[in-house]
């Protein structure tokens, strides 16, 4: 068998047509069959990169996960305060329409406990410092007035992550919405003024666009 001289390509073409089919046919209703007939190669080709459909998926999540660059740019803009971009990350984050893709393909890996493990382990080690600079950037230039702002930064990782998160915990559009008004209540109380009647806005925006599809019990 003729060694594949280009395998970055061939990986990248495994993702970029497995991440076409899962918003078409969704994650579950799609099949390693399936992206074999949609790329034009053998089974054992894609095996030969990825051990399951679930590593594809995690390797998606992962590459788009990782372009930070939109980050970086809200945090060297030099016009805002931290409240400002805090929000404007946020922001990027509801309503933006690729990562709402990538969120709603990501939703079976928020059946796996070891996935939401290991995701909020790397949210508190990785997020958590940012967040927690962020909050005491905007203790000193008077936007917020947190007490004790790493503890604050990893329970809005916490609560985000798990309570909140209608992937994680389903809810309804209703008890979402009183969701989102109990952490605002909670932050305020706790010196940070993040969410607004704009915030919740896109909050409810970014619930209809990823789970409004969705049905569960309340």
């Amino acid at each position: 068998m003729a060694r594949n001289k280009y395998p970055e390509e061939t990986i990248q073409k495994i993702l970029d047509v497995s991440y076409r089919l899962f918003l078409e046919k969704g994650y579950e209703h799609t099949s390693i069959q399936d992206i074999v007939h949609a790329i034009g190669m053998s089974k054992g080709a894609i095996y030969h990169h990825f051990k399951s459909k679930d590593e594809i998926l995690e390797r998606i999540c992962e590459q788009y996960y990782s372009d930070i660059q939109w980050l970086d740019d809200i945090l060297q803009d030099s016009s805002l305060n931290s409240l400002e971009k805090l929000k404007k990350i946020y922001y990027y984050e509801l309503n933006d329409e690729k990562k709402r893709s990538y969120d709603i393909i990501a939703l079976p890996m928020l059946k796996n406990p070891n996935m939401i493990v290991m995701q909020l382990q790397e949210a508190i080690h990785e997020t958590g410092p940012l967040l927690t600079k962020l909050i005491e950037e905007g203790n000193a230039d008077g936007s917020m007035h947190v007490k004790y702002p790493r503890q604050l930064a990893e329970t809005m990782i916490l609560l985000v992550n798990i309570w909140i998160s209608p992937g994680c915990i389903p809810v309804s559009r209703d008890h979402f919405f009183k969701k989102i008004l109990f952490y605002q209540d909670m932050l305020e109380n706790l010196g940070l003024p993040l969410i607004d009647s704009k915030f919740v806005n896109v909050c409810m925006g970014y619930y209809d666009a990823v789970f409004s599809s969705v049905s569960w019990d309340t």
